[in-house]
């Protein structure tokens, strides 16, 4: 598929939808990709907050290994 097909098939699909809430985060999706490739990527206060939470959280020991993430992961998924 050539990129020109690709991309027409993405629009007629997008067109199709009409869940605000999945359009919204493609919508996000498609400006972070752009903000990445042009070297610019602008955080929201909430973002800049959830990396401070996590920051702090990780100060103060309340992290898990990738390792331990996955084990979990799969637990949950079983359920």
């Amino acid at each position: 598929m050539t990129v020109i097909e690709l991309k027409e098939k993405l629009i007629a699909q997008i067109n199709s939808i009409n869940d605000e809430e999945l359009l919204d985060s493609l919508a996000h999706t498609v400006e972070l990709e752009l903000a990445v490739n042009n070297g610019t990527y602008i955080m929201s206060a909430d973002e800049i907050e959830a990396v401070k939470d996590g920051i702090e959280q990780i100060k103060n020991g309340q992290w898990i290994s990738h390792e331990e993430a996955t084990r979990e992961i799969n637990e949950w998924l079983k359920k």
